[in-house]
């Protein structure tokens, strides 16, 4: 029997679970995010809880206990102001907080692991309520927005793949190629279209450009990720999700996606706003009426 005749059923069975656990997860995240409200926060709190702990892990004593601790601290407290929608406070605490594991660590060890471990880590939390908000249009745009991301990774992975060829990156993540790239971009296309038809609206070339901006923020994101990993020896971030590693191995390119959204919803029209609900600006901006 040959070598290539024993990986097959390997392989095989990897792809399986793969794609059962990413539908039985995909299925509860978009269950939470249409019930919104303090569950769509509890469920990020929790993802962003796990993001810290596993980017701690990836980097291991990079940064020590004190300004771990002191990362994760100012974590909790922002986190927690922004669930009583204290907005403003939680700004403030994390925005402290950033900049002064920023002083602590460039004085001493000219890094910046800790304030990465805060921003990597609670980011995507404000992102993700402030977009999600309590309205219909705030479910809508979370569902383009993992439509974007998933549709660009399901495509980039069947893309490269099938057609193979030149890669993207070789010294940052060798299995990646310029075709799984393009196909990351025809896959946001199709799907995230797919999620504003299905809720009623209609995409004009400005939602094409945004969608786009998204697209390659994921594939970043996910480049972000295999830097920080190779830096440190890491193979994957955790193992709690079969057949995908941990949650940042799930969520790197939706982490730079969903802030990348944020921020150019927020700074619109430069009048940058706390308001918890982004949605609206959203489909007023990027779709056609």
């Amino acid at each position: 029997m040959t070598d290539e005749a024993v990986r097959k059923p390997v392989l095989s069975t990897e792809l399986k679970l793969r794609i059962l656990s990413a539908v039985v997860l995909a299925v509860l995240v978009v269950v939470m995010t249409w019930i919104g409200g303090q569950t769509f926060k509890l469920l990020w709190i929790v993802a962003s809880l796990a993001i810290f702990i596993e980017y701690s892990r990836i980097t291991g004593e990079a940064f020590g206990f004190a300004k771990r601790a002191a990362a994760f601290g100012f974590l909790i407290l922002s986190m927690i102001a922004w669930f009583i929608q204290d907005y403003t406070s939680a700004l403030m605490i994390f925005a402290l907080g950033v900049a002064t594991l920023l002083v602590w660590e460039l004085i001493i060890s000219r890094s910046a692991w800790a304030a990465g471990a805060l921003v990597y880590s609670g980011m995507p939390f404000f992102a993700m309520t402030q977009l999600r908000g309590d309205t219909y249009e705030g479910f809508i745009l979370i569902l383009f927005l993992f439509g974007c991301v998933w549709g660009a990774d399901v495509f980039a992975y069947f893309f490269g793949k099938t057609i193979g060829g030149p890669k993207l990156a070789p010294k940052i993540s060798p299995k990646k190629t310029w075709a799984g790239f393009i196909g990351s971009l025809i896959g946001a296309a199709a799907i995230s279209w797919a999620v504003v038809w299905f809720g009623g609206y209609k995409a004009g070339w400005a939602f094409f450009a945004v969608m786009m901006l998204l697209a390659v923020g994921a594939q970043i994101g996910d480049l972000v990720e295999s830097v920080i990993k190779r830096k440190f020896g890491v193979k994957d971030s955790g193992t709690i999700i079969p057949g995908h590693g941990g949650v940042l191995d799930r969520r790197d390119g939706l982490i730079f996606a969903g802030i990348i959204l944020w921020l150019v919803l927020v700074f619109w029209e430069y009048t940058p706003t706390i308001q918890p609900d982004l949605a609206k600006r959203f489909f007023e901006a990027f779709l056609l009426p």
